[in-house]
C-alpha cells in the first residue's frame, strides 16, 4: 500500500512539472513569437507601401494641373515646346532643357544629357532668358510640380546601373534644398520606334533604365510616372502613330498629347 502511495505521489509530481513547463512554454511563445509575427506583418506593409511610388489612375486633373508643371528633360521633352503642346505654345516657359550660346545670346539647346555634371549643368531659364543651374532655376521659379525625364542621352546608350543611378543622385542631391515646395516626379523614358537609328535603344534596355528610374524615385521618396505604358505597342516599341517620322526617337503632336493626357489622369495625390 505504501509503495502504491509513493508511485502515485511521484506521478503527481511529474504531472505538476509537466503543467508548469507547458505554462512556461505558452508564455514564452507569446512573448517571443508574437512580436516576430508582428514584424513580418509590418514588413509586408512596408513592401506594399512602395506601390505608392507609382502615380496611379486619378480623375482628370485638367489643364490647370498641367499649367503648374515644369518639364525638365532632353529633346523628347523639348517636343512639348516645339509642337506648341503647352500653354504659351512655342513660347512656353514650362520646358527646361540645356543652355547654349548663339551669336552671343543665350538660347535653349533643345536637349539635355544625364551626365556626372548634371548637378551643375546650365539649363536655359526661359523666364529671364538666361543660363542657370536647375537648383538656381527652382529657387527662382518655385514651381508646384517638376517632371524630370532624363536618361536616353548617354544613360540608355552605355551607362551601367551604378553610373545611371549615380547621375540621378547627383541631380537630386544638388536640388534637394531647392524643392521643398515643389513636388518632384521622375518620368519613365519614352519608347522608341522599331526603326530607331540607335540600336542600343532596345525595348529591353529602356525597360531596364525605367526600372532604375523607379528605384531612384523610391530611394528619394519621390513619385514615378510610368508614361511609357500609354506609348508602347505590344512589342515594347513606340506606337507607329506617335512617331514623328525622324530618327525613331521623337514623338509627334499626337504622341505628346497622349503624354499630357496621361499626366492629367495620373495626377499627383492631393494633400
Amino acid at each position: 500500500m505504501e509503495k502504491r502511495r509513493s508511485i502515485f505521489f511521484v506521478f503527481m509530481i511529474i504531472v505538476s512539472l509537466f503543467v508548469v513547463l507547458l505554462a512556461i512554454f505558452m508564455i514564452y511563445g507569446r512573448i517571443y513569437c508574437t512580436p516576430q509575427e508582428d514584424q513580418n506583418s509590418d514588413f509586408l506593409n512596408v513592401e506594399a507601401s512602395t506601390e505608392n511610388v507609382v502615380l496611379g489612375i486619378t480623375e482628370d486633373y485638367g489643364q490647370n494641373y498641367i499649367d503648374k508643371i515644369i518639364f525638365l528633360g532632353e529633346s523628347t521633352t523639348y517636343g512639348l515646346q516645339s509642337y506648341g503642346i503647352l500653354s504659351g505654345g512655342t513660347d512656353t516657359t514650362q520646358v527646361w532643357t540645356g543652355a547654349t550660346t548663339k551669336n552671343g545670346v543665350t538660347v535653349t539647346s533643345g536637349t539635355l544629357s544625364l551626365s556626372p555634371a548634371i548637378g551643375t549643368t546650365k539649363i536655359f531659364f526661359p523666364d529671364t532668358r538666361s543660363a542657370m543651374s536647375v537648383s538656381e532655376a527652382l529657387k527662382e521659379k518655385k514651381p508646384e510640380y517638376l517632371i524630370i525625364t532624363l536618361g536616353l542621352n548617354n544613360g540608355a546608350s552605355y551607362y551601367s546601373e551604378q553610373e545611371f543611378k549615380e547621375c540621378y543622385r547627383m541631380l537630386l542631391n544638388s536640388i534637394s534644398h531647392s524643392f521643398t515646395d515643389t513636388h518632384v516626379i521622375l518620368q519613365s523614358l519614352f519608347p522608341v520606334s522599331e526603326s530607331c537609328q540607335i540600336k542600343a535603344y532596345t525595348p529591353q534596355r529602356l525597360r531596364q533604365c525605367n526600372e532604375w528610374i523607379y528605384d531612384i524615385a523610391k530611394e528619394y521618396d519621390l513619385k514615378y510616372l510610368n508614361t511609357t505604358e500609354v506609348l508602347e505597342d505590344n512589342n515594347g516599341y513606340l506606337i507607329s502613330g506617335y512617331d514623328n517620322g525622324g530618327d525613331g526617337i521623337h514623338l509627334n503632336g499626337a504622341g505628346l498629347n497622349a503624354v499630357i493626357d496621361y499626366i492629367k489622369t495620373h495626377g499627383y495625390p492631393e494633400e
